[in-house]
Parts: structure tokens; sequence; C-alpha cells
């Protein structure tokens, strides 16, 4: 059963925008928020905050990647990045509810951001339409990567850059996939983004079932 605070969660009429790196979910947040007048809550923004409040008995994953060097993280086999992902953002969503819970605004929050993960939001929601997960293709998302500036500062930090590309690139992959998998066996929409969409609405991103995010109009 729901709490009471994750009830309040709910009647404020959250939206979720989940999915994997490099799809495109910050733009869009951002279009949607403009069009249709929400509040938009970056899960990106808050990692830093949520990091300097983690401790190493409830959050052993988040406590440990926060004090990683850059081979920490990038120079191990792929297997172990997606999970060591996983276990980050199963550990960082009970901060990111926090977060909402302390929200004071009338507008729909619209929440964005690679740690939604599927089964972890889906008992929230009162429709499945409230939600929806962004994942790119391998090359959409190897494009657009290289093209980040910060990339290559952080490469040149790891003893083998170019090996640490390809965990990087592999692990994110891999990332998409299941979160892609995951949606889908909750019943919840997915949309693949391989760079021939210019243009993006709630519509734009529901599959044929013509899902909805509640509260935006499609006139």
């Amino acid at each position: 059963r729901l709490s009471m605070n994750e009830d309040l969660i709910l009647t404020q009429q959250v939206l979720w925008l989940g999915g994997a790196p490099c799809s495109g979910k910050s733009s869009v947040a951002r279009q949607l928020a403009e069009q249709y007048d929400l509040t938009v809550y970056h899960c990106d923004d808050a990692y830093g905050d949520h990091t300097e409040r983690c401790n190493s008995s409830d959050h052993p994953t988040m406590y440990a990647i926060a004090r990683m060097t850059w081979d920490d993280i990038w120079m191990h086999p792929v297997d172990v990045l997606v999970a060591r992902e996983l276990a980050f953002y199963r550990e960082e969503f009970d901060f990111i509810l926090d977060d909402l819970r302390a929200f004071a605004t009338a507008k729909p929050i619209l929440v964005e951001g690679c740690a939604l993960l599927p089964a972890l939001v889906a008992p929230l929601l009162t429709l499945p339409q409230q939600a929806i997960w962004v994942v790119p293709t391998p090359m959409f998302q190897r494009m657009h990567y290289a093209r980040r500036p910060f990339i290559q500062d952080i490469l040149a930090q790891c003893s083998n850059p170019a090996q640490a590309w390809d965990n990087w690139m592999q692990r994110d992959e891999q990332f998409a996939v299941h979160v892609a998998a995951n949606a889908t066996a909750h019943d919840l929409a997915v949309t693949w983004v391989d760079g021939r969409r210019t243009t993006f609405s709630p519509l734009s991103f529901s599959p044929p079932s013509s899902r909805k995010f509640p509260g935006v109009s499609s006139t």
C-alpha cells in the first residue's frame, strides 16, 4: 500500500520521462514544460546533492561511485558497469521521491532522468499514460555522445581512453535495452530515438495505442 506521502505525489499529477542517456530527454522535457506549463524536475540536477547526502550503510553503491576515479568507474567488464548503474538508480530513487514531496507547486510536475527505472515508477502511477521512456539506438547514442565536450575530458583521465569509451558506450547500450524491456514488461510506453524525429510532443512519443500524458491536450 502507498504511504500518504506517495498518495500526495499522485494527486499532484506527476509525469515521468525516463530513458537512457543521450536520447534527448532533457530537450523534450524543456519543450513540454514550455508548451504545457509544467514544472520540471531534472534528476541530473539533483545528482550532486544526492551523492552528498548518501551514506555507506543505506546507499553503498552511490557512496562508492561518488568516490571513484574515472578508471574505477569505466575500466571494468560491461556487465559489472550495468549492474552498478542499476543499483545506483535504485538507491537514488528514494532521494528523488523526497525531493518531489517537498515541491510546492500547483502545476503538474514532469520528472526527467535516467534514474527513473520503470519498475520503480510503475507502482506510483494512477494511469500508465503518466509515464514514458525514451531510449536511443546505439548509432544515435554514440553519435551524440561524441559531440559532448566533457566526454574527452573524462576519457583523458582514464589509463586506456579507447577501452573506457567502448565500455561506456556498451554499458549505456545495454542499459537502454534493459530499460525498454522493463517498461514493456510493465505495459508502459517506450520510444526508440534514431535521429529521424525532429519535433517532439506527447503524441509523437506515444505508441499506436495513443497513450498520452494525462492533463496534456493534443490540440
